[in-house]
């Protein structure tokens, strides 16, 4: 077997059983080849898609928006493009997320792209999948609330951007009073579904642009931003100190606590995360120990 019938036959091969997604277009766009795996993905039969154009297989938003723009900057600039993205097609039922390549062919007699090759692979399940381990890796399992990795992360993009290191925020550090008492009086069980309650009351008392995160046991923080009005730090603290006041119904058991919170401000205090965090802290203890024992 002489080199080019191996290396058609070895091709052929990887095209009919790869589960990756082929396909070529003429500089027209028109199919000229499409694998069965990518007209089976579309909802085609590989002969339907031939001499058509994407066109017929993508919805306007997606074709005029990803396909087209990408087709054009391959063409014009002769170079491969690689992306990902979320696509719409005319007979797939829900969108998926795909990794495309598209890779010009050069004429050596011309040295112009007389082609566009297309390999796609379907990374939709995947990328599902990473969303749920991301909500995972960054929700308190107890509360349904950020936790204190994901507030840490905020904190660092909003004072690392570039865009954003102008903008004022505030750290609420809140520290609940008499919560020692409940899990040793009632025990862990009842104290949990305590957490869980005020996670939900702090929860309606912040605006919608605002962030609360469990920081640890019975710690939270509440991240004002962006802090346009110093009132509403005032505003949230009253608001919250009277909900958490109101008792906690847990099977039956009225349970009473307090709150106690400190507060930092960006840039005005500090620059440094870690700073602002523990000056809160700073303040919330303070504020505790002025308070009589619950």
């Amino acid at each position: 077997m002489d080199k080019s019938a191996f290396y058609k036959e070895i091709f052929s091969t990887v095209l009919g059983y790869s589960l990756d997604l082929f396909a070529y277009i003429d500089i027209n766009y028109r199919y000229l080849y499409v694998s069965n795996s990518y007209a089976n993905f579309y909802g085609f039969k590989p002969d339907e898609l031939i001499g058509r154009t994407p066109v017929q297989v993508f919805d306007s938003i997606t074709y005029n928006k990803v396909i087209n723009p990408y087709l054009k900057e391959c063409i014009k600039e002769k170079t491969p493009v690689n992306f990902d993205t979320w696509i719409t097609a005319n007979k797939l039922e829900e969108p998926h997320f795909l990794y495309m390549s598209y890779l010009p062919h050069i004429s050596e007699q011309t040295e112009e792209v007389v082609g566009v090759i297309i390999i796609v692979k379907d990374v939709t399940e995947f990328k599902r999948a990473e969303s749920i381990l991301s909500v995972s890796a960054n929700t308190d399992p107890l509360t349904d609330i950020p936790n204190r990795l994901y507030l840490e992360k905020k904190l660092e993009s909003l004072t690392t951007n570039r865009d954003r290191t102008l903008d004022r925020f505030a750290l609420l550090f809140c520290d609940l009073d008499g919560f020692k008492q409940v899990n040793d009086t009632h025990g862990h069980a009842v104290g949990d579904k305590v957490l869980h309650q005020v996670a939900k009351r702090l929860s309606k008392h912040i605006r919608n642009e605002d962030i609360i995160a469990r920081y640890g046991g019975d710690e939270f923080v509440i991240l004002i931003s962006p802090l346009t009005d110093d009132n509403v730090i005032s505003v949230i603290k009253e608001k919250i100190g009277r909900s958490i006041s109101q008792p906690f119904d847990v099977a039956g058991i009225k349970i009473h606590i307090g709150i106690s919170i400190g507060v930092s401000i960006y840039p005005d205090e500090s620059n440094d995360v870690l700073e602002l965090i523990n000056q809160a802290d700073r303040r919330m203890y303070k504020m505790k120990n002025n308070k009589p024992e619950m």
